[in-house]
């Protein structure tokens, strides 16, 4: 047995879940790539740190 085609009504609904999945998915991945940004820069500080008080 196979499943009839979706009709129009049902591939709109599906196109809206996928563009709204979309456009949680671009928020949340922003926010994550601001996050790691941040501790990466406060690791790379932590390190210059170290390395300056070595050559002292």
């Amino acid at each position: 047995m196979t499943k009839p085609e979706p009709d129009e009504k049902e591939l709109q609904e599906i196109l809206e879940l996928a563009k709204e999945a979309e456009q949680k998915l671009r928020e949340m991945t922003g926010g994550l790539t601001a996050l790691a940004e941040k501790w990466q820069q406060r690791a790379e500080d932590k390190i210059a740190a170290v390395v300056q008080k070595q050559e002292v």
